[in-house]
């Protein structure tokens, strides 16, 4: 039998470390039971209670190290309990990292009512979390699974020993398994430049060709999954899809054509926050982003046809470089400049969907 990851979680009070404790004991098998709380503690200055709103980056961060932690051992030989508050958000690099290393993972959350979760939380050594909205707010978390919901354990009346059954029988019978199966591409829809095309449609066809990589590499994805970031960059999915909609618009609709850029872009306050298409990606849905992306690169070909019927390649842009004495550039520059663009933050795309599920391509 392979190793196997167990992620015990569930609000404060759930009985999460009392249940990894047999659940780690009682087997023959070399087993870590490792506590997320420690993670969190390590943190000596510039800590954020995790279930306060600002702690996002910090919780991510701490995620990433558990994570590694987890995987560190499973790839030593050992199983792994792991007992924290680890809710739906933060489920996926687990499922990413037990996909690459063929893992089993069992996630299971514990469950009780909010009464009995709240008398619980409140009789919990003074050191532990017992602030009654902090745990309401918690168990709040795990209200609503969604596809998740089979793996709650409604333990309001159980005892200890009975619910450390329950688990044994449920992870026997595979009952809690979540690990992604193995990630396969979708069928890539992408532009074919030709092998011997004229340099017209060489260069518009490879900047097609990037701009469908864009699409294929963030196919598929939750408005969580686009939101993810892989510390020590913030950098996401959703973010790169909106950064690039901006370069399509900036330079090809207010360089070359000489216009302003194009909603919203338009209306940004860029002083205030200089990296605004990548902060205000989070608050977009993956149907806004890709809406956003595909209306822009068709306003961006129209500008290109007109540019090419006007003067070809060797067409200048109605703005200036801000490079003193260089000139307005051509439109053939403009075009080999964005294929770079793309193909240097599609690499960025690859690694990072890597990171989300473990899918890879070419």
């Amino acid at each position: 039998m392979p190793n196997q990851i167990t992620i015990l979680t569930g609000p404060p009070g759930a009985g999460k470390t009392t249940l990894a404790a047999l659940l780690a004991r009682d087997t023959d098998r070399p087993t870590v039971n490792l506590t997320t709380d420690t993670f969190y503690r390590s943190i000596a200055t510039g800590f954020v209670p995790p279930y306060e709103a600002a702690s996002h980056r910090q919780n991510t961060v701490v995620v990433d190290a558990i994570v590694a932690a987890v995987m560190a051992y499973a790839r030593g030989g050992y199983d792994v309990v792991v007992d924290g508050v680890v809710g739906p958000l933060f489920l996926p690099p687990f499922r990413a990292a037990a996909a690459r290393e063929g893992v089993p993972l069992h996630y299971v959350v514990l469950r009780p009512s909010l009464d009995a979760t709240l008398e619980r939380g409140w009789s919990r050594p003074e050191s532990e979390l017992r602030d009654t909205d902090a745990i309401t707010h918690m168990h709040g978390v795990f209200a609503d699974l969604g596809d998740l919901e089979p793996h709650a354990l409604d333990t309001t009346r159980l005892s200890p020993d009975e619910t450390a059954d329950a688990l044994r029988d449920g992870i026997a019978s595979g009952a809690y398994l979540v690990t992604a199966p193995t990630p396969v591409w979708p069928e890539a829809d992408r532009t074919d430049p030709p092998l011997r095309g004229d340099e017209v449609t060489t260069l518009r066809t490879f900047l097609d060709f990037h701009r469908d990589t864009l699409r294929w590499k963030t196919a598929g994805l939750t408005a969580e999954q686009l939101q993810a970031t892989h510390p020590p960059s913030g950098m996401t999915l959703g973010g790169l899809v909106k950064h690039l909609a901006l370069v399509e618009s900036s330079w090809f609709q207010a360089v070359l054509a000489g216009g302003t850029d194009l909603p919203p872009f338009d209306d940004v306050d860029w002083s205030a926050d200089r990296d605004w298409e990548w902060t205000s990606a989070r608050d977009d849905s993956p149907e806004a982003l890709r809406g956003l992306f595909d209306s822009i690169v068709a306003e961006s070909d129209r500008r290109i046809d007109e540019a090419l019927a006007a003067g070809g390649l060797d067409q200048t842009s109605a703005r200036e470089s801000r490079q003193p004495g260089a000139g307005a550039f051509n439109l053939r520059w403009i075009l080999v400049h964005m294929i770079e663009e793309y193909a240097r933050h599609n690499g960025h795309a690859d690694l990072l969907r890597e990171a989300v599920d473990g899918m890879t391509g070419e």
